[in-house]
């Protein structure tokens, strides 16, 4: 039988074979008898190839046992980072998810309150007798020039009569004028918005110049034209800046009792005496619905 305590177990957990030279039974400090056979030159080189066989297979193992821990290692502290990041990124989201939806809440309460103010508002302003000529002359305007109004909305959502109240507002009707501002139609426009059209070549047609002041405000894409709809587009078509003086947009309102004084001049300031001598938005659509040719606009589905 083999002797149990020559198969030694080393450090790596390799099982070392018995040496060679020693017969089994003999301790390994054991030495030949005197006179007994030395090894051949076969045997030690035999011996030699076997040593060096058991030390590469123990390196190989004590590299594979780094390796092992060093992968295990790693793999401890990604699970630990990956759990903290993400738990990490789900309280972002979740803190964002509750951001979000706190803003759109707001944004649908302000949008409530803004409606319902221009809905209030345009409900109970009235004409004054001093404007009511002026009123019913910017009508008569529109009402001359309807079919125009009509050839380039008739592939939108947007009233005709939308258009035409803008084309009052910035070029007091005149067709040789640019819806943008009224800056002339032989060149591009030089006030803002500046460069447009910004295709084409001057001196452009009325209808060129339409098609793009509705293109860059988005005006096809719109989707609400009841009364508030359109009253808070022609606000900010001409900016909302009169809201930080407490005076309601004359672009909008003037004509009407409620509006009054206060506007801005040439050089871009506000002067609160200065009186706007152009007709509203509000009193010419209020003066189109007067004359049975435009219905109420109803509230969006």
């Amino acid at each position: 039988m083999v002797d149990r305590d020559h198969n030694r177990v080393d450090r790596d957990g390799l099982v070392a074979e018995p040496r060679l030279g020693i017969r089994l039974g003999e301790t390994e400090g054991s030495c030949p008898a005197a006179g007994g056979a030395r090894p051949t030159p076969s045997e030690a080189e035999e011996r030699e190839e076997r040593g060096r066989e058991l030390r590469a297979a123990q390196e190989l193992a004590r590299r594979r046992r780094r390796q092992t821990i060093l992968a295990s290692t790693a793999a401890v502290i990604v699970l630990a980072l990956g759990g903290g990041a993400t738990w990490m990124f789900r309280e972002l989201a979740v803190s964002r998810g509750s951001q979000v939806a706190q803003l759109e809440y707001e944004n649908s309460v302000l949008s409530r309150l803004l409606r319902q103010e221009y809905q209030v508002r345009f409900d109970g302003a009235k004409v004054p007798p001093a404007r009511q000529e002026l009123v019913a002359q910017s009508v008569r305007k529109i009402l001359g020039n309807r079919a125009r109004y009509e050839r380039i909305t008739k592939s939108m959502t947007m009233p005709w009569y939308f258009l035409a109240i803008i084309h009052g507002l910035e070029a007091d009707f005149r067709f040789d004028a640019h819806l943008h501002n009224g800056d002339p139609l032989t060149s591009r426009t030089t006030r803002v918005p500046a460069g447009r059209p910004a295709r084409g070549t001057p001196p452009f047609s009325w209808e060129e110049s339409a098609r793009d002041a509705i293109a860059i405000n988005r005006y096809d894409k719109w989707n609400d034209w009841s009364i508030a709809g359109m009253l808070v587009v022609w606000e900010r078509y001409n900016g909302l800046g009169y809201r930080h003086h407490g005076v309601n947009s004359p672009y909008v309102w003037a004509c009407t009792d409620l509006y009054a004084k206060g506007r801005y001049v040439a050089d871009g300031r506000f002067d609160a005496k200065a009186e706007s001598r152009q007709c509203g938005a509000v009193a010419m659509l209020k003066g189109l619905i007067a004359t049975g040719s435009v219905s109420p606009p109803a509230g969006p589905k």
